[in-house]
Formats: structure tokens, sequence, C-alpha cells
């Protein structure tokens, strides 16, 4: 059985939406084997007792999508899925499934393409890059989509960066927060996030935090979603006047993310966690430091 863990992810990380990502210190692990025939799906942790264990499953899909496009004779395959990141929360649970299922299918194939490639077939799969490139690379990544290419540069976040998000006790799929978002744009409010994004790299690569806290906003995506994230304006309001650096939707919700200083972790985590907890108890507040290494092999 061949194992990779692949990390959760944030992204759209203020101004950067559909581009910017950042990999997290939590993680969905996979296994996969080659069998004689027949699919065979076991699956423990979060989603384990309603997500599919058919062909309809996103890990197998993912696998067949590149047997297929390796044209691999695969004869029969046997999936352990073991979750940990919450679905449909905006922590890149399905990318991390396809990409640990590309990974484990590279090797099954014995095809060795290296983690840009995978990059790419992900890209093929799921169009936007904030979560899939670093899932694969770790750290932070900027990227797009070139045709069949994923155009990426990662960014190595500074030692004392950490992060302490909300995580609320529902799910906000995708596709309800696209629909949400206007049709057209104003041509203001794309360049006010172009030029942001450009500042929130710099910002992050070299840990000036005063201008990541001044250039950390968006006009895109948060005005429309956070009309679907009750929780949106009391973590803002906590977060930043607990020493945050920067706080944002986390993907498309309903994850709320905030970026601090390791110094300040634990009095946001506790503040928040006195706040939302009395909210709901079974809402879930952690500290999730950057993980900069991606998918890795695992046993």
């Amino acid at each position: 059985m061949i194992y990779y863990k692949v990390p959760a992810t944030t992204a759209n990380m203020g101004p950067g939406f559909d581009s910017m990502g950042m990999a997290l210190e939590l993680y969905n692990k996979l296994g996969m084997e080659e069998t004689g025939s027949g699919l065979e799906i076991k699956m423990q942790g979060i989603g384990s007792d309603t997500l599919p264990k058919d062909e309809t499953n996103l890990c197998y899909k993912a696998a067949k999508y590149f047997f297929d496009k390796v044209n691999y004779p695969l004869k029969g395959l046997k999936i352990e899925i073991y979750n940990q990141i919450p679905i449909a929360r905006g922590l890149g649970s399905s990318s991390s499934i396809i990409v640990g299922a590309l990974m484990c299918a590279n090797e099954i194939a014995k095809t060795n393409f290296d983690k840009a490639q995978i990059l790419n077939i992900s890209g093929e799969i799921e169009n936007h890059p904030d979560n899939i490139a670093p899932a694969v690379m770790g750290g932070i990544v900027v990227g797009a989509v070139e045709k069949t290419q994923v155009l990426y540069k990662k960014v190595l976040p500074k030692d004392d960066l950490s992060a302490v998000c909300l995580i609320p006790n529902y799910e906000l799929k995708t596709e309800d927060a696209r629909k949400i978002l206007p049709k057209n744009l104003e041509r203001a409010d794309t360049i006010y996030n172009i030029s942001r994004t450009a500042l929130v790299v710099l910002a992050l690569q070299t840990g000036d935090y005063d201008l990541l806290t001044k250039a950390c906003h968006d006009k895109l995506h948060q005005p429309y979603r956070k009309k679907l994230i009750k929780e949106y304006d009391a973590f803002m309001k906590i977060t930043m006047e607990n020493g945050s650096i920067a706080s944002f939707i986390s993907g498309s919700g309903s994850t709320l993310m905030s970026l601090c200083k390791k110094a300040e972790e634990q009095k946001i985590f506790n503040e928040l966690k006195t706040y939302f907890l009395e909210q709901d108890k079974n809402n879930m507040v952690k500290i999730l430091k950057p993980q900069l290494d991606g998918a890795i092999k695992a046993n």
C-alpha cells in the first residue's frame, strides 16, 4: 500500500481570489494499491459515514483520470482514506483528496512524474490553483492556469507566522458561494485586488506585517460571501482587536482565517473559543501552523 499525507489549505488569502493559498498542518491521508480486479474503498474520520465508496468517490475518479491519461492498464484498486480535514468548509478537503490520489497513482503506474507535473494534472481536474498548488507544493503559493500548465511561485512564510481559524458548525458548498458573486465586476474593484495581491505576496515574503495588515483586503468576493457566514463580523472584530495581522474568509467559507504572529496565537485562540463555542459548542477553533512541504510520503 502506498500512502501520502496531503495538507489542508487556506485559499483566496485576502485579495488573492482564486490565485493564492497556503498549506496548513492538518492532513488527509490516502493509501492506494493495485489489486487483481474491482474497487474497494475503506474510509475513516470525517465523512466516512456519508461519502461514497464506489466509482463516484472523488479519490477514485482522480486516480482513474490519471491512469487513463497515462494509458495505464489498471486491473483493480484498493483505496484507504483517513479524513481529518473538515468537508465543505473552505479548507481544501477536495484538493487534498485529488492531490493524494494523483501522487499515489503516479507511483502505481511508475510514471515518475515530479510535483510540477502532478500539479499540472491537478489543474486539469480543478481549474483554479489556489488550493491545489499549496496542497502539492506546501508553503504559500501564487498560481495561474495557462492552458495545460499551472504557473506558480512558492513563497516560504517567516518562522514567526501562524494562523488561527474558526470552523463553523455548517457546510458552505463552493457552488453556493459562487452563485452569490456578481456576474460583472467593477474595474476599480478589480484594480483594488490586483494591486493588493502583489503587496500581500511581498509582505509575506519579507515579513512586513504592517504592510500585510494594510494590503490584505478584498472587494471581489468577501463583501458578498460574508452574508452567508453569520460569524464573519464578530470574527473580524475579535481577531483584529487581539493582535491579528490579517483576517479573511478561507476559500469560499464557512471557515474564517486569521494570520498572526506565533506570540499572539494563543490569545486569539482563547478569545475565539470563548465567544464562538458559547454560540455553538460544535464550532471548532484551531491553531494551524503553515505547512512547508505539501504532499508527503507517509506510512
